[in-house]
């Protein structure tokens, strides 16, 4: 009795796939480039400067919040020491004996420096900046010192209000990255808004 062999089966392996060098060589000269860019970006003063501006407003934001969390007043001293001078930083405290008085250090919640390349103040209006504060019915320019506010003081009571001014920030060393306004308004709502340096109005 003779046995059949099954018939042997072969697999033909479908062609191997990959990239060649010069694939390669073109992804990782792409990934350089845009890695690159965003190097330079990060680096950049207008960079900077919008992340500054948006750091500000989101300690207002969070100001308003514990003044209601906490039913007391939080303040934003833009000037702490008392001594007419805007420093190059901004000071979170709470106001936890009422008395409208800064006690260091057991009130204070925060102090945030800016930039080096980055102060308050704003773009000149003969280099471009803005002829009036971002307000509808303001007929001001930007203080000269870059803070509005009465005292260099922005304060939240503990229903979330406040007074409607402006905080300005600019790169004093480069114009064209224009000027930022962050501010409140007298329900304590906070907003921000740009010019642009040669523009016509905020935005």
């Amino acid at each position: 009795m003779s046995l059949i062999r099954p018939k042997k089966l072969t697999y033909k392996l479908p062609p191997e796939k990959g990239f060649t060098l010069i694939e390669l060589m073109i992804v990782v000269a792409i990934t350089a480039l845009i890695a690159g860019f965003t190097v330079a970006e990060i680096n950049s003063t207008g960079y900077h400067l919008k992340s500054t501006a948006r750091t500000l407003r989101s300690k207002m934001q969070q100001a308003r919040l514990l003044a209601v969390k906490e039913d007391c007043n939080i303040y934003i001293d833009f000037d702490i020491d008392g001594n007419g001078t805007i420093n190059p930083s901004y000071a979170l405290w709470r106001d936890g004996d009422n008395d409208g008085t800064y006690d260091s250090p057991v009130e204070l919640l925060e102090t945030v420096t800016l930039p080096d390349n980055i102060s308050f103040g704003a773009v000149s209006i003969a280099n471009g900046g803005p002829a009036l504060s971002p307000s509808p019915t303001s007929t001001d320019a930007p203080d000269t010192d870059g803070i509005s506010y009465g005292g260099d003081r922005l304060s939240f009571d503990p229903r979330g209000t406040s007074s409607n001014a402006w905080a300005f920030l600019h790169a004093p060393n480069k114009d064209s990255a224009g000027t930022y306004a962050i501010g409140t308004n007298n329900v304590g709502r906070v907003q921000l808004q740009r010019y642009v340096t040669n523009g016509s109005a905020w935005r």
